[in-house]
């Protein structure tokens, strides 16, 4: 019992960071058996979720086609709904996928109560890196983009126009069709709403990054589990038919079940992936451009603020690939220590149960975006280089 209540500890303390997002969201999977409190609960807050995000959202991409002629300010209005948009998409992929997420989450836990010492330190290890991952993306987030909703319209304050019409800023300029923004209490209840648009648009992107994060380096710590059981099996002492069949079985069972649970983790995180890419790519590459506009206007506070949102968007992209190329690495380190086993020591009716463990393992295990490109470190490079061609090409446009 004692065991048991410290593997549900652990597991507890390495979660608590990306489990307070997914429940600030609505987007962590209720138990089966679940009351009607927490379902109401649950669904108020989904509610609330999409019409915070989609009042920021709508009205802005309106106002960027509908209001703005100029080109170059019109990119500017469209950075932050780009984002918006893509987290959007991921947030509802999540809840598409609610029924796998519960299932992977019951694996999980099953994995860290089943677990030996040595390995519950494995998880434990990899879980921690995820954590931290978390809250350096929530870091990074939460200062750009906070700071883009609530300081840049404050600073710049109101506007006198020609004909003496004061104009008060918002941090997404948006059109209402029916009704005027700027009288008083409807700006105020808009920039609020946008505030908090903004803030659950960067939980929705820190709490599906922290998914990806921790599935990814649960897998590693499966493929280095798998790992040791494999250097067992070749030193062992013991080659008798009974003691070789028992490692064999141990092996081929578990291989199976991180094969189920990559099955799993291919129905969520390749497109949440994917979205994640282009938004990182186009934000990149339009936040670029903004820093040089507004380093030609000597605007020092909205420079420090789009470096910060450039510095999250980088970090997130690169942790991203980070994870991914270390799924990667663990999958190759499997299959090196497949074809240096010392299969020639075991009775030769059992070493040809090896030969499916050895075959399965040399298919590499990793993470793709839409079953289009690799997350990997080298992936990571390629977007850098897309997004200054992209800026390149903007820079080109828009003289």
């Amino acid at each position: 019992m004692s065991l048991a209540k410290n593997a549900e500890d652990d597991l507890r303390d390495s979660m608590n960071v990306f489990y307070s997002m997914l429940k600030i969201t609505g987007a962590w999977p209720n138990p089966n058996k679940s009351s009607l409190s927490s379902v109401i609960l649950k669904t108020c807050i989904i509610f609330i979720s999409y019409f915070v995000q989609l009042v920021t959202l709508v009205p802005s991409v309106l106002y960027a086609f509908a209001k703005e002629n100029n080109g170059r300010k019109r990119i500017k209005l469209l950075t932050p709904q780009i984002n918006n948009l893509c987290q959007l998409i991921k947030y509802t992929i999540l809840f598409r996928r609610m029924k796998e997420f519960r299932e992977m989450m019951e694996e999980i836990r099953n994995s860290w109560l089943n677990a030996t010492e040595e390995n519950r330190q494995i998880f434990r290890t990899n879980a921690m890196i995820g954590r931290k991952v978390v809250i350096g993306i929530a870091v990074t987030m939460f200062s750009g983009g906070l700071s883009n909703r609530t300081i840049i319209p404050l600073v710049k304050g109101r506007i006198v126009l020609p004909n003496n019409t004061t104009i008060r800023l918002l941090s997404c300029p948006s059109y209402f069709v029916f009704f005027d923004e700027q009288v008083t209490p409807n700006y105020e209840i808009i920039y609020v709403l946008q505030i908090f648009g903004g803030f659950f648009t960067y939980t929705t992107l820190c709490a599906t990054m922290g998914v990806c994060t921790m599935l990814c380096l649960h897998m590693c710590s499966l493929l280095r589990i798998l790992t040791n059981k494999m250097i067992e099996l070749s030193d062992q002492l013991d080659i008798s038919e009974n003691a070789v069949q028992e490692k064999i079985a141990d092996i081929v069972e578990y291989r199976t079940g991180i094969k189920r649970f990559s099955t799993n983790i291919d129905r969520i995180i390749p497109t949440i992936c994917f979205f994640e890419m282009i938004n990182d790519t186009l934000v990149a590459c339009v936040v670029g451009y903004c820093i040089i506009m507004e380093w030609e206007n000597n605007n020092v506070t909205a420079i420090v603020i789009y470096l910060l949102l450039q510095t999250s968007c980088v970090f997130v992209n690169f942790t991203m690939c980070y994870i991914g190329q270390l799924l990667i690495n663990e999958s190759e380190t499997v299959g090196r220590t497949c074809a240096t086993l010392n299969w020639y020591r075991f009775p030769m009716n059992k070493a040809r149960y090896l030969v499916l463990v050895i075959i399965i393992s040399n298919y590499r295990i990793k993470i793709t975006a839409a079953k289009v490109v690799d997350v990997s470190l080298a992936t990571f490079t390629d977007i850098m280089k897309a997004s200054v061609g992209y800026l390149n090409m903007l820079r080109s446009t828009l003289q």
